[in-house]
Formats: C-alpha cells, structure tokens, sequence
C-alpha cells in the first residue's frame, strides 16, 4: 500500500466521487460528435463515438457499456433509423435512456420513433442547455 504526502499529513483521505455516466454519441458528422462531446464532458458525462449505427451497435456488443444513448436519426448510411429498431430488439433497456437528434423534428421520421420506440427528439440545431436538460430528463425519468 502506497502513502500519498495527503494522506501522511493526516487530512482526511476524499471520498471517491461516484462513476460518470457513460454515454454513447452517435452521428456521421464529426463536427456534430465533437460539439456534442465537449456539452456532455463538462457536465460530467463520459462519452463514448460512433460515426454509424452499425458501428456503435458493434461496440454495445462488444461489451462497451453505456447507460445513456444520444444518436442522430438520419445519417448517411440510413443507420439511424435501424439503430433504434437493433436497440428495441438487442439491447431493449436502453431504448428509454435513447435520446435522438434530428434536424427535421417535425418530419414523418421523428414522429415515427417517437410513436413506435417513445424516444425522445432535440431538434437539431441546440445548444449546450437543450442537450443536457433533455439527458437530464431521460436520467429522472428512467
């Protein structure tokens, strides 16, 4: 067992702080992943990117572990959409915790995922209080 110069002064050792909540952030455009990153980061969140559906549906069964989904609905290679079906069928429990992004909120899409899987949708553009106060939402509903 190693002494820290804290802990051999005789201040009290600092309890440690609870786990961040994981989150997987995923969008085919970068500059959207990275925006999202540096919100989630500073409130504590720790993030986990994915450029596809495909590819973060490959992580979560490689065993990457999230509580928290935030991935945009329509991405180049149609991934979005089939995310959340994949999710309902292989990883259930986090469809409630699944926040979408879309630029066309009010389209037929959205309206689909939000009737068919009850995720919720940011419309896209947002900012750093939209984003968190609807993540912040899912945890107090979830």
């Amino acid at each position: 067992m190693s002494v820290t110069p804290e802990q051999s002064s005789g201040s009290p050792q600092s309890p440690q702080s609870p786990p961040r909540p994981a989150v997987l952030v995923i969008d085919d455009d970068a500059s959207m992943r990275v925006a999202v990153r540096r919100f989630l980061e500073r409130e504590g969140y720790d993030i986990t990117e994915s450029a596809s559906g495909r590819d973060a549906l490959e992580q979560l069964r490689q065993g990457t572990v999230v509580q928290f989904v935030v991935t945009d609905l329509k991405m180049k290679d149609g991934s979005g959409g089939w995310l959340l079906a994949q999710l309902g069928y292989e990883f259930p429990a986090l469809l409630p915790h699944t926040l979408v992004m879309s630029g066309d909120a009010g389209g037929a899409a959205a309206a689909h995922v939000v009737a068919r899987w009850h995720c919720p949708i940011l419309p896209k553009p947002f900012g750093a209080a939209e984003l968190v106060d609807a993540l912040r939402e899912l945890e107090r509903v979830g």
